[in-house]
């Protein structure tokens, strides 16, 4: 069964009508003062016969609350605009928040309480993989940002834009080097594991495009780590192309680094940058920069689902641009598709099985290519292929003319 984008209302899975039914036309004539149920399903977490609850869980507070902000905002948006629609088969949508605070403890101790709280699911945002086991052991759905090993092995946990890449790397970073004629690549990075294997990953891909890395990885202990030695290490190497996988705060100051240094032709890739506000306020450092965004397409897009979500982020009082926000936007999607699909007695039985064979999955337009759910290079799928490139010009962010989609390799 496939289910492109967002999924229209009404859709019901044959596979879940032989657990519903309607009352007994003859009971409700006997004595028509008893009001006929309007279903008779089985009991299920989170579902009544006109409400599915949901849980958010993500870091609303703490070190991490900048980088995952407005996250639960747009997930409410999303939820917002099918409430408006009559709901997902007649029930309405709420959400409730869970705020882990990037803390491993915390986040099980949240985790466990939106169980008991009989939530039907859970859209999920955090660097902390803790309350995992839990959520599998109880067959709760999981829609949320795969940076973590679970969206490659638990069949509960759907990664909003493709499967946790372990061991693979699309080659859409090293395409669009090659696109703009680069073939020494510097890569800067984060010391940390997660960041070092991201780096690797991509300088796996640099020979399938018939570019070289320039010099070893270059490291920094922090966000907050002077670049200027790194600068020069680059400019020494004769890089004519920068890969920055760390925070847009690194990319700025290795951008203005390498200014300083005459270099400010040196085309600088930034993952994450595609806030407006923050170029502005870089004072001309991004100019020429090629901005990543986090699995999504360019919020310039000039497109009706991309001006809806602007809108009514803006509406909301929250900023569209912020960094995992249009994710939590996607993941509410996922939710919706699979709640859709699963029929007028959904089950999280029903859920999980549907949304594994669903092999086309665009979030309506909202991702730059299409996934898959269904097993693949792991048991939930593949790793993105596709992202969808900005180039920095003043401070103007300008979408590509479409996305650069890249072959997965195994880089690991």
């Amino acid at each position: 069964m496939k289910v492109t984008g967002i999924v229209a209302l009404g859709m019901v899975s044959a596979l879940s009508l032989t657990a519903c039914g309607r009352s007994s036309g003859d009971q409700a004539a006997t004595n028509s003062s008893i009001p006929t149920p309007a279903r008779t399903c089985a009991a299920v977490p989170g579902i009544t016969d006109s409400v599915v609850t949901l849980g958010v869980v993500f870091p609303k507070t703490g070190t991490a609350a900048s980088t995952f902000a407005n996250f639960d905002v747009a997930a409410q948006l999303r939820i917002n605009e099918i409430n408006a629609l009559d709901g997902i088969n007649g029930r309405s949508v709420r959400l409730k928040v869970y705020d882990d605070r990037n803390d491993s403890t915390t986040q099980v101790t949240v985790a466990k309480k939106a169980i008991s709280d009989g939530v039907f699911g859970i859209i999920a945002a955090s660097q902390q993989q803790s309350m995992y086991p839990i959520l599998k052991q109880a067959n709760v759905p999981v829609a949320g940002i795969p940076n973590l090993p679970p969206y490659a092995t638990d069949l509960n946990a759907f990664g909003v834009t493709g499967a946790y890449a372990t061991g693979y790397t699309s080659t859409a970073a090293a395409e669009r080097f090659r696109k703009i004629k680069a073939s020494s690549i510097a890569t800067v990075t984060l010391k940390s594991p997660g960041s070092l294997r991201t780096a690797r990953g991509f300088i796996a891909t640099l020979p399938s495009q018939a570019l070289t890395s320039a010099l070893p990885i270059q490291t920094l202990t922090s966000s907050s780590s002077s670049t200027s030695a790194i600068a020069k290490a680059i400019v020494k190497s004769k890089a004519d192309g920068v890969n920055v996988i760390a925070p847009v705060s690194v990319g700025e100051n290795v951008a203005k680094s390498l200014k300083s240094l005459g270099a400010e032709k040196l085309p600088v890739m930034v993952n994450g940058l595609i806030d407006p506000a923050t170029v502005i306020q870089a004072r001309g450092a991004f100019d020429g920069a090629i901005g990543v965004p986090y699995g999504f397409v360019p919020m310039q897009l000039n497109t009706p689902e991309v001006k809806r979500y602007v809108a009514g982020m803006v509406a909301s009082g929250a900023n569209p641009y912020s960094s995992f926000a249009p994710l939590g936007y996607i993941a509410a999607d996922v939710m919706i598709s699979g709640l859709s699909a699963a029929g007028q007695c959904p089950t999280r039985e029903d859920f999980i099985r549907i949304q594994r064979g669903i092999t086309d999955y665009s979030a309506g337009n909202m991702l730059p290519g299409k996934i898959s759910f269904a097993p693949g290079v792991t048991p939930d799928g593949d790793p993105a292929k596709c992202s969808w490139f900005i180039t920095v010009r003043g401070d103007s962010l300008l979408p590509d003319t479409g996305p650069t989609c890249g072959q997965l390799l195994k880089t690991q």
